[in-house]
């Protein structure tokens, strides 16, 4: 502010100073010019008035030839200041009488003696010539020359410059002392002004201006004292307000505050609901998928056996609506992943060619019962080895496919899969590279109107969602869908109009898989080539009505190289014209005629074809019964792999081949490593009991030692042992023994959460079995990695002996530690194998209580950790559900609170000791009373 102030004095002083300064100098200059002049003037008048006369007074004195008298009054002519030399010449300009320096040498002299007055003016002199003559005659008898000097003439110049500077000077200096009066006179209120304008800056409002009408800014201070009455009542208003405002929001923070504890709280609630809903989730899973597995497995050996056609009706009954509740409880499951987030997809290399066939397999029965025609269609384009999580695909493709057969009451339903129209101009290169594929499927039924096109991927959305819908359903499949497809980068959308059916189809990413990748030609011409035939040449005739089936079959006949004639009927196929036409193979369809008839005609006139009838899924053992010797049956939707499959197997048989008497078992030779005795003795039987040798290890470093000895086909690895646990174990038999970089290491845990899987796959396990291991998952896991050629599909799993338990002894089975039946099954059935397991439990039972309570009394967690779960790896082969409970409940919260200190652990491990004493005073005797009864 002070800085602003002294530029407007500076500006003030300025605007009254600068007119005095220019009015000054303007009046000098005009002054001294006039002066300047005046003084010229004055000289050159003496000069030429004076020069004249003194030249009358030397002419006189001349002509009196009085010299002396001429040389006194020339001389006395240098008196005069003015006057610097004077000299007096005659006709011939030569000097006569001369006083005072010489002449100044202007090189004009001769003009200037010539008849009458003359002179020449320079900076520094006037010099003027006057003719001299004799009073009787007008002739010239020489001549006075004067030089008048200007030194006296500057000299007064100067005097008049100094006076005129000194009376400017004092002009100025009286015009500054009025600037400066008049300039405080204005920005002394205005300092005054700002000095109170800063006190009312730093809060003083009460400050004002003083009252003095004889100031130069009167109004303006008055105008300024109001508005500082304004704005203080202002500021007062202002400030009431604001105290008011503050008590509002200190008591609004603190109604936030509390809010915000509550929706913390809530929050926390909310978590634990979650949880505690997966949890329930979990465990309805667990205890509804129980009874459904056995509800389903043994409905479908009923299935299998001999019923009559009431029976039949029932167990099917009984059978689909499993299949029902089992999907609708597969749908619950997904979506509480999916809401959680935890839906999380695992990429393998799989067959498309494999997972489209069985999706088809697997809901034809379904589309065969409504009379539905079910077809697919797969692209030459399309790559079949691609890297996918295969079961996911599935899980869309049927609930897409199902979807179509539910609201499809005649027609068709149709399933194509080919490269994505935006992929398709850029042939790949390199299998890193994603590639787009479509699938698509199609049906003749209801349709769908544009509004339900919209809410139709949502969560619960129902097409048709009033109370005389003729479809149920949870509408969770297409939300689920839309999730699963998204995560696999692609899309899912719909085409559908109402009345004309509909069709659902989606993309998603993927990459080939090098290992099992084969050539394709995108343009379809060298298809022929690539795929390896087996009817090359051979001549085909095809009888299918069904416009897309027979489509479809000539597709996949025409892939393997035969020469087709494909008919819709059979009045067409073996018209008497064409009898002379002989085939190799004829793949007819039945439906409507009569089959014995039909297929007898047949071979009476084409003896050498082999009969294939496509029969259609959903009725089994009405057709195998009656057909003819050396007829075959293929089931529709027919398959690319089990078309080949059957004309392997009837080559084989023309050439006389019995590839299953050819078939040998191999026996591998399988390492099985567990801390728990009790685990290696049911891996022992069961392995033993399917001939199989076995070698076992306690711990990792004698699985090292094992392996540097004997070569196996495959190892079964516990995770958690002592001295070297299966982690590190598994990690040296990869990096020290070379034999077995490739030898397949299956992890067995009982405890296997989704983190614990991945670490395991990440450590170099090739897959994981969770505990208790059953013979099936054993074989299926030999067959998966060590090639074990055991038929698993007709083996049937029953107990050595039945097991009949009174209610009473039920009641008193469910107080009780042991589990009787489970025990039992648990040993495939051998009683005397789970008596045995029970006893080497008990053994370790009271080494396992003495180490957790050491454990626990020093806090050691790891040793906690350790024992519980070993000691639940083997409550799962030994029939305890109550220990069993109890360790995975425990192990479960050590891991995840990864601490002693918990009162949820505490609370456990009560339990669990509680659980250990009740077992360990349990009689083995129980078991024989039981074992009598039965």
């Amino acid at each position: 502010m002070k800085q602003h102030l002294m530029a407007f004095r500076q500006r003030i002083l300025l605007l009254a100073f600068l007119p005095g300064i220019i009015v000054s100098l303007l009046m000098g200059g005009v002054y001294l010019s006039k002066r300047y002049n005046e003084l010229d003037n004055q000289l050159m008048a003496k000069a030429l008035t004076q020069s004249e006369q003194k030249a009358a007074i030397a002419s006189l004195l001349l002509n009196k030839t009085q010299r002396e008298d001429l040389q006194t009054l020339i001389s006395m002519l240098l008196d005069d200041m003015d006057i610097r030399a004077v000299s007096l010449v005659d006709e011939q300009g030569k000097e006569i009488v001369h006083a005072g320096p010489k002449l100044t040498d202007t090189g004009k002299s001769s003009s200037l003696m010539g008849a009458g007055q003359r002179w020449f003016q320079s900076d520094q002199v006037i010099q003027v010539a006057n003719p001299i003559s004799s009073p009787n005659t007008t002739k010239s008898s020489g001549w006075l020359i004067i030089d008048y000097t200007y030194a006296e003439t500057h000299l007064t110049r100067y005097r008049s410059l100094a006076f005129s500077i000194i009376v400017i000077s004092m002009g100025l200096a009286i015009a500054l002392v009025i600037s400066l009066k008049l300039g405080n006179g204005v920005t002394r209120p205005l300092d005054h002004m700002a000095r109170v304008i800063g006190r009312i800056k730093n809060g003083f409002f009460d400050t004002r201006l003083p009252d003095n009408p004889s100031s130069l800014m009167y109004e303006l201070e008055s105008s300024i004292n109001e508005m500082l009455d304004s704005l203080q009542a202002k500021h007062q208003k202002m400030t009431s307000h604001i105290a008011q405002y503050n008590d509002e929001l200190q008591e609004t923070l603190e109604t936030i505050e509390v809010q915000n504890v509550e929706l913390d709280l809530a929050r926390k609630e909310a978590l634990e609901a979650s949880r505690s809903k997966s949890e329930f989730l979990a465990n309805m899973s667990h205890e509804i998928r129980t009874p459904l597995n056995g509800i389903i497995g043994f409905s479908n050996l009923m299935l299998s056996s001999r019923l009559t056609t009431q029976q039949y009706d029932y167990v099917s009954t009984i059978e689909k609506s499993s299949q029902g509740l089992l999907t609708m409880l597969n749908d619950i499951l997904d979506f509480s992943r999916m809401e959680a987030g935890k839906l999380e997809l695992d990429p393998q290399p799989v067959s498309l060619r494999e997972i489209v066939e069985d999706v088809m397999t697997f809901m034809a029965p379904a589309a065969h019962g409504k009379s539905l025609e079910i077809v697919h269609f797969i692209y030459d384009d399309v790559p079949e080895n691609i890297i996918i999580d295969g079961q996911r695909l599935k899980q869309i493709l049927t609930n897409l496919i199902s979807n179509a057969i539910k609201f499809t009451s005649y027609g068709s339903v149709a399933v194509r899969v080919m490269l994505d129209q935006e992929g398709k101009p850029h042939q790949k290169e390199s299998s890193d590279e994603p590639l787009t594929l479509r699938i698509s499927v199609a049906d003749t039924g209801i349709g769908l109107t544009r509004e339900q096109h919209h809410k139709l991927f949502h969560a619960f959305a129902q097409a048709d969602a009033s109370r005389t819908r003729k479809a149920g359903g949870t509408g969770l499949g297409l939300s689920i869908c839309k999730n699963l497809v998204e995560q696999m980068g692609g899309e899912i959308g719909l085409e559908s109009d109402l009345g004309q059916g509909a069709t659902f189809w989606f993309t998603f990413k993927t990459t080939l898989n090098d290992k099992n990748s084969e050539p394709t030609a995108h343009d379809g011409s060298e298809q022929k080539n690539i795929v390896p035939t087996l009817l090359n040449g051979r001549k085909v005739l095809l009888v299918e009505p069904h416009e897309l089936t027979r489509l479809s079959i000539f597709h996949l006949l025409d892939k393997l190289g035969a020469n087709i004639t494909a008919t819709a009927s059979i009045q067409q196929g073996v018209s008497p014209n064409k009898t002379s036409v002989s085939y190799d193979f004829i793949f007819i369809n039945l439906d409507d005629v009569e089959p014995i008839q039909v297929i007898r005609h047949l071979k009476e006139s084409y003896k050498n074809a082999s009969i294939i009838v496509l029969s259609s899924a959903g009725i089994t053992g009405t057709m195998d019964p009656v057909m003819p010797e050396s007829t075959d049956t293929l089931l529709k939707p027919v398959g690319l792999n089990r078309l080949k499959a059957l004309l392997t197997h009837i080559k084989t048989d023309q050439e006389g081949k019995d590839t299953h008497q050819q078939q040998t078992y191999k026996a591998l030779n399988i390492l099985a490593v567990d801390d728990n005795p009790v685990n290696l003795k049911l891996l022992k039987t069961i392995l033993g009991n399917l001939g199989q040798h076995l070698q076992t290890a306690e711990n990792g470093f004698d699985a090292i030692e094992l392996c540097k000895q004997f070569a196996f086909d495959i190892i079964f690895m516990d995770v958690q042992m002592p001295i070297i646990d299966g982690l590190e174990a598994t990690k040296r038999i990869r990096s020290e023994l070379p034999n077995h970089q490739r030898t397949p290491i299956i992890a067995v845990t009982a405890h296997a959460l989704p983190e614990e899987k991945k670490i395991l796959l990440q450590s170099g396990f090739d897959d994981y079995l969770s505990k208790p291991v059953s013979e099936k998952h054993l074989i299926s896991m030999m067959n998966q990695w060590a090639k074990m050629p055991i038929d698993t599909e007709n083996r049937e799993y029953f107990p050595t002996s039945k097991i009949s338990v009174s209610i009473n002894q039920t009641i008193e089975q469910a107080e009780s530690p042991v589990d009787i039946n489970l025990a039992t099954q648990l040993a495939a059935g051998n009683r005397s194998l789970a008596q045995e397991m029970l006893l080497m439990m008990q053994d370790g039972l009271d080494d396992d209580l003495e180490t957790l309570k050491e454990g626990w009394t020093t806090n050691d967690f790891s040793a906690v950790l350790e024992r519980v779960h070993r000691l639940h790896g083997a409550c799962r082969y030994c029939g305890v559900p109550e220990l069993e409970r109890v360790c995975n409940r425990l192990e479960t919260r050590l891991k995840k609170y990864n601490t002693l200190n918990n009162d949820k652990v505490r609370e456990d491990f009560q339990l669990l000791i509680q659980s250990i004493i009740r077992l360990n005073e349990w009689e083995i005797k129980s078991l024989n009373t039981a074992e009598s009864e039965v």
